[in-house]
């Protein structure tokens, strides 16, 4: 099994936070919070879709493995990725409508500054830990 979609789509996840990042700026967000909350839509969107393919193809297949340094990483993974996927969904339920973003714009950089933090920290770990194991340890 090759990560390489996995992988693609951690480039797209933070391609649009990126992008949602250029738009963190109160007055921007005071007068017209639409672009900051669809660049949010798609970026929830895309997360997902990614959860889901992990959950229904890459740790179903990994905790299967015969390699039990396999079978724990993708045990850990799902537990750690349980607490990060609410704390997103709570955020993305907080500030999913452009009026709530208006109406606290400090709020929600402060919020989606967090929220990148521990999206890229999550990323970095799945591409340097699990996806460079499922790699070099998974067969095709």
């Amino acid at each position: 099994m090759r990560t390489d979609n996995f992988r693609r789509q951690h480039t797209d996840l933070l391609a649009v936070a990126g992008e949602l990042g250029k738009h963190l700026n109160v007055t921007e967000l005071s007068a017209d919070p639409k672009p900051a909350a669809a660049l949010l839509s798609k970026l929830s969107g895309k997360l997902q879709v990614h959860l889901a393919m992990e959950d229904d193809t890459l740790y179903p297949h990994l905790l299967e493995h015969s390699d039990s340094q396999v079978r724990s990483t993708a045990q850990r993974f799902i537990s750690e990725m349980k607490g990060i996927a609410s704390a997103y969904q709570a955020y993305a339920s907080r500030w999913g409508a452009p009026k709530k973003i208006q109406a606290d714009p400090a709020g929600f950089i402060k919020e989606t500054q967090g929220i990148f933090q521990a999206l890229t920290q999550r990323i970095d770990k799945e591409n340097n830990d699990l996806y460079d194991l499922v790699d070099s340890k998974v067969a095709v």
